[in-house]
């Protein structure tokens, strides 16, 4: 597993280990073992640097592996598609979003959601068609292209769409709050990651934009929740999972592994899944194999079904609709509704 353990996606590569190692436990009924044999993880710490986490790839397929995952950036998960049908290893993309993993080559599978999904679910949060939306994001190529995909999702649908795209190293959001004001639009969705959050959402408040308007944003791991201030409880959003969210019986495992899974703890669960179906299906020498075993391939995930879909590996599944409230002072989530996978679909 090359992943980020240190820097500024550490907290996403230690929650994708964790589930990693329940999802191994879990899929194996305790005895992390496939046909009698012990599957160990071997880890790596590339700090969210895609040239040490093609480094350290480089390294363990000389030690042997053929078996990469774990991936939290998406400029590391492309580098490690193409490297992985250079050297023909199965490789399992961990919490990247960026939509061209998905069919990528034939060696690339994916165990998290992508941003398209995202994009489907957010554009869902107001049913009526032909309103008027705004779609604020940061003005950079990830950011750009997410807001050119939701815009595509909701003119399709009659919608008027207008992207307000904000560069990196802005601290000031009034202009912005102030020009989304001035547009009226009917839903606003937010795209936005990074330092600046809180105050882009104070921003906001201040406005009195969350007050005449239909928000929403994907919704971020809860460690990081009040970024969202008091606009927290007047937000639609949107997940692939969170902490208390519903599931069945691989759920419960996961919960009693990791008490506090999180979204990225269940792309290490899925990750794990898709490992042992592919070890026990075709055997750790068999790389063909392993990928014949995975394409297609649908299951239980703690969240609900999952399906690999045949030739893309495409990872469709239902989306969450959420919301947060103060419950004593910590913001609980709630599902409020779903988007289900045929709609969220790539």
């Amino acid at each position: 597993m090359t992943t980020s353990l240190t820097g500024s996606f550490g907290t996403y590569g230690n929650m994708i280990k964790d589930g990693l190692e329940a999802g191994l436990y879990c899929s194996t009924e305790g005895t992390n073992e496939v046909d009698g044999k012990p599957i160990e993880f071997v880890y790596a710490d590339d700090g969210g640097d895609p040239e040490q986490t093609l480094a350290a790839a480089t390294r363990m397929v000389g030690d042997g592996i053929n078996i990469l995952t774990g991936t939290t950036s998406s400029a590391a998960a492309m580098q490690l598609g193409h490297f992985a049908e250079q050297q023909n290893l199965l490789y399992i993309s961990g919490a990247a979003g960026i939509d061209d993993v998905t069919g990528l080559n034939a060696n690339t599978f994916r165990a998290s959601r992508q941003a398209y999904q995202e994009a489907a679910a957010l554009s869902s949060v107001l049913e009526k068609n032909n309103n008027k939306t705004v779609v604020l994001a940061q003005d950079y190529a990830f950011g750009q292209k997410y807001a050119s995909t939701i815009t595509g999702i909701l003119e399709s649908s009659g919608s008027e769409v207008e992207k307000v795209l904000v560069p990196l190293d802005t601290n000031e959001f009034t202009p912005y709050a102030r020009r989304i004001s001035e547009l009226k639009p009917d839903l606003l969705i937010v795209v936005y990651y990074g330092d600046g959050a809180p105050s882009m959402w104070q921003a906001m408040s201040q406005q009195g934009i969350l007050d005449t308007t239909t928000v929403a944003s994907v919704l971020v791991e809860k460690p990081h929740w009040s970024i969202y201030g008091d606009a927290a409880e007047k937000i639609n959003f949107v997940t692939h999972y969170y902490p208390g969210a519903p599931g069945g019986e691989m759920n419960e495992c996961l919960t009693e592994r990791v008490p506090n899974a999180d979204l990225s703890t269940h792309d290490g669960f899925v990750a794990a899944q898709q490992i042992v179906h592919a070890l026990s299906t075709a055997g750790p020498d068999d790389v063909e194999g392993m990928i014949e075993a995975l394409d297609g391939w649908s299951f239980e995930a703690p969240k609900g079904p999952m399906t690999i879909r045949s030739g893309d590996h495409a990872l469709l599944q239902d989306m969450y609709l959420v919301s947060l409230s103060d419950n004593d002072g910590e913001l609980v989530a709630h599902t409020v509704g779903n988007v289900g996978s045929e709609a969220a679909k790539p």
